[in-house]
């Protein structure tokens, strides 16, 4: 079955769930754990209406075997997966009321037919104005939050909102650009307690305080983004050098043809911001 990590914004691109309630149920997420049934379901063992069909209350696996709907060989295979991000979710869905069985499936097979759903939102959230720039800046974005779930271990959803900057006290900006075929630069701007989170996260390590470690940790990942992204340009025979990055406190970054990108987490949110030159960071007001 599809594998996607991208359940969660597809259910936001087609408003299926609103932008303002995603980072409570990517929070509950976090400690969702997917029934048997759920996973059957996911798996395409069991269909919706066989489900319907169930006693709730009584043992999922007793029922299936007895109507000999799974064997005990997909039982076992059931018990043994690990739950993926997006079944967690779908969990949160079923547990809160918001669908029931027949619902979800039929969303599963949409979002698993659906393609180019993280340049879709950047499309979205950049409008007419960013039309042109928005192909390289969703070809980033798309690199970008598949490496964020791979090394924080979290779900991120892309708001379909633009976002305010500045509403944080406290927040750091990591930045790096990159040059040649592609002139661009790309940035993390995040309240200081999500920059340590963030920093604990990619690093394994006890970080407590945005001291050395934390800020070479988050630079270093950034980098790393950037650096596939620029294998990726050369796979369409376009050369990209990245320059160092950079890290500042308490600064807004202003760039030509810039696109904020609220990310949501399950352990917070953060802006991704993008733009085409260097940015000019300014003091918070």
């Amino acid at each position: 079955m599809n594998n996607s990590p991208y359940f969660a914004q597809y259910l936001l691109n087609n408003g299926v769930i609103e932008a303002d309630e995603l980072q409570g149920l990517l929070a509950k997420s976090l400690d969702a754990k997917p029934t048997l049934a759920l996973l059957a379901l996911r798996e395409g063992m069991i269909t919706g209406q066989q489900l319907a069909e169930f006693n709730v209350a009584a043992d999922f696996a007793g029922q299936a075997l007895g109507k000999k709907l799974l064997t005990a060989g997909q039982i076992e295979k059931l018990n043994q997966l690990v739950p993926s991000d997006s079944q967690r979710f779908a969990q949160v869905l079923l547990d809160e009321g918001r669908m029931d069985c027949l619902r979800l499936e039929q969303l599963f097979k949409e979002s698993d037919s659906s393609s180019d759903l993280i340049r879709a939102s950047v499309r979205q959230v950049a409008g007419e104005s960013l039309k042109v720039e928005s192909v390289a800046y969703g070809d980033f974005a798309e690199i970008f939050i598949r490496s964020f779930i791979r090394f924080m271990d979290t779900p991120a959803v892309i708001d379909n909102r633009e976002p305010l900057l500045g509403d944080q006290d406290q927040s750091h900006i990591v930045s790096q650009r990159l040059i040649g075929d592609i002139s661009m630069t790309t940035g993390i701007v995040t309240a200081d307690p999500m920059f340590i989170e963030m920093a604990r996260r990619y690093s394994h390590e006890d970080i407590t305080e945005i001291d050395e470690l934390a800020a070479d940790s988050l630079t270093e990942f950034l980098n790393v983004v950037n650096g596939l992204f620029a294998v990726d340009m050369a796979r369409q025979d376009r050369d990209v050098d990245l320059e160092a990055p950079k890290i500042e406190a308490n600064r807004l970054p202003v760039g030509n043809h810039q696109l904020l990108l609220r990310i949501h987490t399950a352990f917070g949110s953060f802006v991704l911001v993008i733009a085409s030159d260097e940015f000019v960071l300014k003091e918070k007001d």
